[in-house]
């Protein structure tokens, strides 16, 4: 407790606007509130139950329970959206991170039934709307949260975060206390964190994930999307019980192609995006959009066009993008299809490139921000939001979760090649036009669920040989085969799963710059209509999103709806690990202790001095993963 204030600093990126505390006592109801060095004057003047009037000091023995908490301001700007917020009578207080994009909606329903409002807030919506329907209320939320509910009187703490856990949330018990936050790192003031080894062993053998409780923090666990928890001060056990409210069902339809049903399924698709991406334009502040010149970000980008035009014209809209200028680095460059929706859209680009010479720097700070490694660096969306920083956005509207529901990636086709009927004119003619090699399309159409993966190489013959364990599994990160059956199968599994890795480092690379990151493609009825889809539709005639090309036909250059070519994020890594930077990689990894800690059977990595400018793209990815794991154990554990 003494310590609230340094824990809420440690996200103070995450809502540099405003902070507020709030502590309690299991033994009576008394309650006390505070500002700190971020609380505005203005809040510190205003006169609701919750306005903080003294700075943080000495806390009392007696008080044993705290809230903390750090605000970026996006709706109501005013002192009244100050967290930690209360109801009327001082019982109820909640401190949250997101948005419920349709408050409004839910406002006027509540107002009906009797409730009243001092602000026009979000936050305070959700707090009514629990004093209204209790846990149900998390089914009427359509947005992205984290929120804890304390209730003074019965002692208890209500946790809730959002369907598919687009914004974090982390848990962790030690000794004779509890801690929920929004990053991990809050925990480094009052505990000396320790790494996971079970969890960067199967880093470096399988890569990243986000989709399982484990952590790199021994003993911190991701709190799992879609569930709440009650944690009750009464409770003996001192234990979070879980509930989960929502759940993303298995979708095995297979039907045949039906042109006038595609068109159908097309208009639906659109109006559903459309008013997704409507419900995030709202909010006080500026607001642009993430470009990279992809179908999925241009789509959104058009919608943007439309849905904010002006008698007078179009209303100006803002995109932002990560781009490569020097000639060695090209092959990454989307400019081209950048500049082509801009000017087809006639919005405002802002546009920049990220510095070689800085490659390392930016990736310790994408890793302090995302507490998890990643196969590559993370530099190319580190650096899109630090365009979007420097041009005064502060709501950021991106394409992200398109791919998993719509089969947007390549390995996908081997769903389809796989599990489809091989005698159909359909079948053969994406056969000889899929995005994927002619060669691995036929493998899985003669092989179908029985092909099995090669290892990484022969110089990694250790980590392919490495039996699938049960914790490895857990991780979520390898396919099982029934993963193999269908399209369908494989995108509800992705869309459950590997997704829930790039939303983690959306979320920490906007949040990194306090910039709020929103996406439509995550809007909970697009995701259970993409769901039960039929795959028909998602991958057509050796097009992948095919429904999504058909729905926005037209409104968009030819070449920006039928572009095959994808890249996502694209980062020139031969170029920029090389020379220098390669050599300080290397040493980083020899010297480090934390490698030096790892299991015998993982510390097998040879880099031959003589050829770093020539490794191979496996021995370039594990040797990323060893720098990133040296890396973390510099920044998070004192190694």
């Amino acid at each position: 407790m003494p310590k609230l204030n340094e824990m809420a600093k440690k996200i103070r990126h995450r809502g540099p606007d405003d902070e507020g505390f709030a502590i309690f006592s299991n033994n009576s109801d008394e309650y006390k509130i505070f500002y700190g060095d971020d609380t505005p004057d203005e809040v510190k003047e205003s006169c609701f139950k919750f306005t903080p009037k003294v700075r943080y000091n000495n806390i009392p023995e007696n008080f044993t329970i705290g809230l903390a908490h750090r605000r970026l301001s996006i709706i109501d700007l005013t002192p009244s959206g100050h967290q930690p917020m209360c109801d009327e009578t001082g019982r109820y207080w909640i401190i949250y991170n997101g948005e419920i994009y349709n408050f409004r909606e839910l406002r006027k329903d509540l107002i009906k039934i009797g409730y009243t409002f001092i602000s026009k807030s979000d936050t305070e919506v959700i707090l009514k709307s629990y004093l209204a329907w209790g846990e149900e209320c998390q089914n009427m939320f359509n947005g992205m949260w984290a929120f804890v509910i304390w209730d003074n009187t019965e002692k208890k703490l209500w946790i809730s975060r959002d369907r598919l856990g687009v914004k974090p949330l982390y848990y962790m018990f030690h000794d004779d206390f509890f801690v929920v936050c929004s990053e991990m790192k809050c925990i480094m003031p009052v505990v000396n964190p320790t790494p996971n080894f079970s969890e960067i062993n199967a880093y470096i053998v399988d890569g990243p994930s986000e989709a399982h409780s484990g952590t790199l923090f021994h003993g911190v666990y991701r709190f799992p999307a879609g569930q709440s928890a009650t944690y009750s001060l009464n409770d003996k056990n001192k234990e979070l019980r879980f509930q989960k409210y929502w759940e993303l069902e298995p979708s095995v339809e297979n039907k045949l192609y039906n042109k006038k049903k595609l068109h159908e399924y097309a208009d639906q698709y659109y109006h559903l995006l459309r008013d997704a991406t409507k419900i995030r334009l709202y909010a006080d502040v500026k607001v642009g959009c993430a470009l990279s010149g992809g179908l999925d970000s241009s789509s959104i980008s058009y919608f943007a066009c439309d849905l904010i035009k002006t008698p007078k014209g179009r209303g100006e809209v803002i995109t932002f993008s990560n781009v490569y200028k020097n000639r060695n680095e090209k092959y990454c460059d989307e400019s081209k299809y950048i500049d082509m929706v801009v000017n087809y859209l006639g919005v405002k680009s802002f546009q920049d490139s990220p510095s070689s010479d800085m490659v390392l720097k930016l990736n310790d700070k994408g890793l302090w921000h995302e507490e998890n490694c990643y196969d590559k660096f993370n530099v190319a969306a580190f650096n899109t939001y630090s365009v979007c920083k420097n041009n005064g956005i502060k709501v950021a509207l991106d394409g992200q979760g398109a791919d998993e529901q719509l089969a947007g990636y390549r390995r996908f086709w081997y769903n389809y090649f796989s599990s489809r009927p091989k005698l159909r004119l359909e079948y053969i003619r994406s056969l000889l036009s899929a995005e994927i090699p002619i060669k691995m399309s036929m493998y899985y159409a003669l092989f179908g669920r029985n092909f099995k993966r090669n290892g990484v190489g022969s110089k990694f013959n250790l980590i392919s040989s490495l039996p699938v364990d049960e914790f490895r599994r857990s991780r979520n990160v390898l396919f099982n085969i029934q993963h193999l059956d269908t399209v369908n199968t494989a995108t509800n599994w992705s869309t459950k799963n590997s997704l829930k890795k790039q939303l983690r480092q959306i979320d920490s690379n906007s949040m990194a710059w306090s910039i709020e990151s929103r996406q439509p493609f995550m809007d909970y009825r697009l995701i259970e209509f993409l769901n039960t889809l039929p795959d028909v539709y998602k991958l057509h005639g050796g097009w992948t999103k095919y429904i999504s090309r058909v729905a926005l036909n037209g409104k968009l250059p030819d070449e920006i709806i039928w572009r095959k070519d994808k890249q996502g994020w694209p980062m020139p890594l031969k170029e920029w690990i090389s020379g220098d930077v390669m050599l300080s990689m290397k040493k980083e990894i020899q010297e480090n202790r934390l490698i030096m800690d790892l299991s015998e059977m993982y510390r097998h990595l040879k880099i031959d001095s003589n050829r770093l400018a020539d490794l191979h793209k496996e021995e370039l990815r594990y040797f990323i993963r060893y720098y990133n794991v040296a890396r973390v154990g510099r920044l998070f554990f004192g190694y």
